[in-house]
């Protein structure tokens, strides 16, 4: 990857962030339209975007966004409070404002659908604000480009110089730096203040000059979008290499706009320091140099990580786990029986831990940004079905590893968007008649129980009607007439493919794609969901996650000869069958007599074809495992104990085994197969059926 490539990777990964950014303050402007910081972060969001798509030649990008900012740079000095339909045109603009950028990244030819009209929209609102009475001078402190008639007053005052004294420069190195900017800089997102602010961070400025166009007009024909200044020359007094000096013009395309030597003291007859340009340009005056060296102290710096590298090392921390606890668990040098020996490998153990945490740990984001945009779909969908409905947030700081964070997203959009459809009454009417509130209330959370990750959408709707959804479900042959289903298993008929009780199909619901899908994905990231439901009061989605994909938390059991992980994230319990309540059903199995639930009992060693003897059930361990149609028993030889494994696929080998999700390495050395609760019970409705 080049240079150019690599800072058009930085580009748009920045551009990406600033979507995300700006997203949620926008439906946080529905609810707020009187608030001036969020018109004003949004303003600065839409500024810099500008600037990052002009300077890389995305001329569609640039163009909207430009009429876009024009129009949020005045509201953002008018005393008026938005209406609904301002910030409507807001929120649609700036779904324009995803498109177009997404058609520009994929060098999609062609403009997205209604990029016109909207853009119409914007120039018709900005002709109208425009036509109000309102000095030249109001509208260019509130454009975009103040900046600029900012410099233009600065530059043409007395710049004040105070001696500098280099007799002694520690070994650094003095920098002449030469900028001849082109006269589009503001609309490629720059500025010399920029460049001030940065170089300072690595050194100091010990003279700067501007050299300004002969021409400047007056300010009625001062033109925001041009600079008038021809070139700044300046010194720099620091201890950083030429690449660190370099890497700060880094986005500017035009190489001859830059220019970098190093120069000898004794080359400069006489130099000056000038008080801190951008000290003039921001207004910004320092206490002292102890507040500018404390604010350092505290400054948080990042890094740009690629998530494959992150994966990278998370598995070769996890094969660093596996060689610890194999060599604290050796049965040979745990003979050695040393002291100083064992003192080093516990040292070793804490410390393997200690790393294990912390790279987890860079793994983990909140789930933040992915909660926020779900108030985008929820006032979508309540807009298309009329309905007023209100989602709360709570919990979003709660972190979860990245990867399954990316993949949440389209289930929580299913569900909310189910909850709204079918959740919540059809009116206000309905609800209020029902001693409701009219807005129905939508909650969405997210929490750490345990080992585990859990998000709930609950709703206060008319809840699920268990009738109607097994009459449906014996029409469409997902379940028998005449047996009786509980109504966790009627529940769970929902997350059949190709069900649905819509009675019309629209964009919402209705094409029988929804929480089959939903299973589907949860289950991939090898959690499970539950349904809880009350006629009349309302639903409770919750998701259960682990915490990682990359370890899991699993009772290693024996069958045979052969080691077995079951995930704890399903286990109830595990116990001592009492002989007495075990039965045989002829043509349907072994069942148990669990707390006054009759539940079937899979044979493992039979299941999986370890060994076609029966063991004894008195001799053998029972776990009970939880599954949205109904728990289940495992028989087991031997429960070895609990423990935390690094997840390792089988590939090609396990794809027809649907019993068995991956394998570990256990500290004894010993390969224990990962066993898939959902594959197993499959097989059980299967027999069943058969």
């Amino acid at each position: 990857m080049d240079k150019h490539d690599r800072v058009m990777e930085i580009f748009l990964n920045e551009c990406k962030e600033i979507l995300e950014e700006i997203a949620p303050k926008l439906l946080n402007l529905e609810d707020t339209p009187n608030d001036k910081i969020l018109i004003n972060d949004i303003f600065r969001g839409i500024h810099t975007l500008k600037g990052n798509a002009n300077s890389f030649g995305f001329v569609k990008l640039g163009e909207f966004v430009h009429h876009f900012e024009d129009l949020l740079s005045i509201y953002r000095k008018e005393e008026s409070v938005l209406d609904s339909s301002e910030v409507d045109l807001f929120i649609r603009s700036f779904d324009i404002v995803g498109s177009v950028f997404e058609y520009e990244e994929e060098g999609i030819n062609g403009y997205p659908q209604n990029y016109y009209e909207i853009l119409g929209e914007i120039k018709k609102a900005l002709n109208i604000k425009e036509s109000h009475e309102q000095s030249f001078e109001e509208i260019v402190s509130a454009s975009s480009f103040a900046h600029a008639s900012q410099e233009r007053q600065i530059v043409e005052k007395m710049v004040e110089h105070t001696q500098y004294d280099l007799k002694n420069i520690d070994g650094k190195k003095i920098y002449e730096i030469k900028l001849e900017l082109d006269s589009d800089i503001y609309l490629r997102g720059y500025n010399h203040q920029i460049f001030f602010r940065l170089l300072e961070n690595l050194g100091t400025i010990i003279y700067s000059n501007y050299i300004i166009n002969e021409s400047v007009p007056t300010l009625e024909e001062f033109n925001t979008e041009h600079s008038y200044i021809k070139a700044l020359y300046m010194y720099l007094l620091s201890e950083s290499d030429e690449m660190d000096i370099l890497d700060i013009f880094e986005f500017i395309a035009q190489e001859h706009e830059v220019s970098l030597s190093v120069v000898e003291l004794e080359d400069i007859k006489e130099i000056e320091v000038q008080k801190p340009i951008n000290e003039a340009l921001q207004g910004i005056n320092e206490s002292s140099d102890e507040s500018a060296k404390e604010h350092k102290s505290v400054a948080k710096s990042s890094i740009r990580v690629e998530s494959a590298k992150l994966d990278e090392l998370f598995d070769s921390i996890g094969e660093l786990v596996i060689a610890q606890s194999y060599i604290s668990q050796n049965e040979q040098i745990r003979a050695i029986n040393n002291n100083e020996l064992n003192q080093y490998l516990e040292m070793l153990g804490k410390s393997t831990r200690i790393i294990q945490s912390k790279v987890m740990s860079l793994r983990m984001i909140p789930i933040k940004d992915t909660f926020l945009k779900m108030k985008r779909v929820v006032r979508d969908v309540s807009l298309k079905t009329g309905k007023e409905i209100e989602l709360f947030l709570s919990g979003e700081d709660t972190e979860i590893d990245k990867t399954m964070v990316d993949k949440l997203s389209e289930p929580l959009i299913h569900l909310l968007r189910n909850s709204v459809d079918h959740g919540i009454e059809e009116s206000a009417h309905e609800r209020i008649s029902l001693g409701k509130e009219g807005c129905g209330d939508i909650y969405l959370s997210a929490a750490h129980k345990g080992s585990s990750f859990v998000i709930e959408i609950r709703d206060d709707g008319r809840g699920i009607d268990t009738s109607k959804i097994l009459q449906k479900a014996i029409e469409k042959g997902f379940a028998k007439d005449n047996v009786a289903y509980t109504q966790d298993e009627i529940i769970n008929f929902l997350f059949c493919a190709g069900f649905s009780t819509a009675q019309t199909i629209t964009d919402i619901s209705g094409r029988g794609v929804g929480l089959d899908a939903v299973k589907q994905s949860i289950e991939e990231l090898r959690g499970k969901i539950t349904v809880e439901s009350e006629i009349g009061v309302g639903t409770v989605f919750r998701i259960i996650l682990p915490l990682t994909l990359a370890i899991i938390d699993g009772l290693t059991v024996r069958v045979d000869n052969e080691m077995l992980i079951v995930p704890t994230l399903s286990v109830v319990e595990s116990f001592s069958p009492i002989i007495k309540d075990i039965h045989y059903v002829k043509g349907e199995g072994e069942f148990i007599n669990y707390r006054g639930e009759i539940l079937p009992i899979v044979r493992l060693n039979k299941l999986l074809a370890l060994n076609s003897s029966k063991t004894e059930f008195e001799y053998s361990t029972f776990i009970c495992i939880d599954h949205e149609r109904g728990k289940y028993i495992i028989q087991v030889d031997e429960l070895l104990g609990r423990q935390q494994v690094v997840i390792k696929s089988l590939g090609v080998l396990s794809n027809n085994v649907k019993e068995i999700s991956g394998a570990a390495i256990l500290g004894t050395g010993q390969i224990a197969l990962i066993l898939n609760t959902e594959g197993v019970r499959e097989h059980l409705d299967f027999e069943y059926n058969a």
